[in-house]
């Protein structure tokens, strides 16, 4: 009897600690008006609900516009040939972010574009296809289908530096890493192919 009743308690105690989930998802979000607008949602739950908080007055759920990236939809960016040709050649995971406020902060800024497996923005591989999947495996494991590539954009919006990568761990919530270039100067490096265009 004494046995059962320490079980009884300790499954109390285990069912009234505060869950701590927060996950980080971009989409797309039909309107009312019929246009579709790209999202970065959080969720939050007891232990985490200042974040969401903090980012949309609601202690559960937050839904905020992304900002717009200007150059992202092209071949003109020379970092986004990188990220969605090259990635895990070009960077490494230098640690996880502890603070998951610095995130939350990050994504306040309106400074950032997520980037995922079908993002429209990819003109270099097959959006959702096997390459791109495999570069974000490098960093997730089998988590590549749900990584985001957390982008820096400068004061016109355009991208300028890969932030962070979001991998969803093994209870489904949002681990944040810091990354750094393998090598000096990568991110800005040009195109290793001319643009050509011919006018009419």
């Amino acid at each position: 009897m004494k046995k059962w009743t320490v079980l009884l308690l300790t499954s109390i105690v285990l069912l009234t600690v505060p869950a701590s989930a927060f996950l980080v998802e971009s989409g797309y979000v039909k309107q009312p008006g019929g246009q579709y607008v790209k999202m970065t949602k959080i969720s939050c739950e007891t232990a985490t609900s200042s974040h969401c908080q903090s980012l949309c007055q609601n202690p559960t759920a937050c839904q905020r516009p992304e900002p717009y990236c200007r150059n992202c939809a092209g071949t003109t960016s020379p970092l986004l040939r990188q990220l969605f040709t090259e990635i895990s050649k070009t960077y490494a995971i230098s640690q996880e972010l502890n603070d998951r406020q610095v995130l939350v902060k990050y994504l306040g800024t309106e400074r950032y574009v997520l980037l995922d497996i079908k993002s429209v923005f990819n003109y270099y591989t097959p959006v959702g296809g096997e390459a791109f999947a495999k570069e974000l495996g490098a960093f997730c494991g089998d988590a590549a289908e749900s990584a985001l590539l957390a982008v820096k954009l400068d004061e016109v919006h355009q991208p300028m530096a890969l932030s962070y990568v979001l991998c969803r761990n093994n209870a489904g919530q949002t681990s944040a890493f810091e990354v750094q270039p393998r090598q000096p100067g990568i991110g800005n490096r040009p195109l290793s192919a001319p643009i050509i265009f011919k006018l009419n």
